[in-house]
């Protein structure tokens, strides 16, 4: 099955840079021996959209690129979710209740996933140092929002005691897209992009078209 579509276009994005490797849905879970495991909720997989590999890169926590990638079309309310992020995860008691908000991040709000997602990219990388890029279709807030998030003392106090250096990055699609124009004027000649994804846009930036 096709993954979605964000994630083909930050895939298309991040192998484009100078000595990047990927690899996309990655299975993890925490492992049985942690003190908070339960069984009904932590024996389904969870996966990283992206993980990617900058050879060329000399600081480590630039090195590692993990992407959660949220294609939702009303947006990414930056206040709101830096308010879910920095809190203390809680499972709802009723079944009735919609999902916990917390899970959409399981990777860097719950104790036992935090543990499970830094194993599961220090056995793919060799390293536990990573940025973690949150992938969105537009952003709602200002700058300062954006720098709060990223900025987030209390996540990267989670990951400090896991013996793991955290840089938070919240990419729009706009982003990307301005990056893959940027890039496909700059290019020597006019060979075609290696990804399906790579192509449409060269066809539509050819055309004189801009993507509104």
């Amino acid at each position: 099955m096709k993954e979605d579509i964000l994630e083909q276009l930050v895939e298309d994005w991040l192998v484009a840079k100078e000595g990047c490797f990927v690899k996309h849905n990655i299975r993890y879970r925490p492992d049985k021996s942690h003190p908070d495991y339960e069984s009904k909720k932590d024996s389904v997989h969870s996966d990283i959209d992206i993980l990617a590999y900058f050879c060329t890169e000399k600081d480590p926590v630039s090195k590692v690129c993990a992407v959660t990638c949220k294609s939702w079309q009303g947006g990414f309310n930056l206040k709101y979710w830096k308010d879910v992020l920095e809190a203390t995860p809680k499972y709802n008691q009723k079944t009735s209740e919609p999902r916990e908000k917390w899970k959409y991040f399981r990777e860097i709000t719950s104790d036992k996933w935090i543990e499970a997602f830094l194993n599961q990219i220090e056995e793919e990388t060799g390293q536990r140092d990573f940025t973690y890029y949150i992938a969105v279709t537009k952003t709602i807030g200002d700058n300062s929002d954006k720098e709060g998030l990223e900025q987030s003392k209390v996540i990267q106090e989670r990951f400090l005691q896991k013996n793991s250096r955290i840089k938070i990055k919240v990419v729009e699609l706009k982003d990307i897209l301005e990056d893959y124009k940027k890039r496909l004027q700059e290019k020597d000649t006019p060979a075609l992009e290696s990804t399906e994804v790579g192509r449409l846009l060269q066809l539509i930036y050819a055309a004189d078209m801009d993507v509104k």
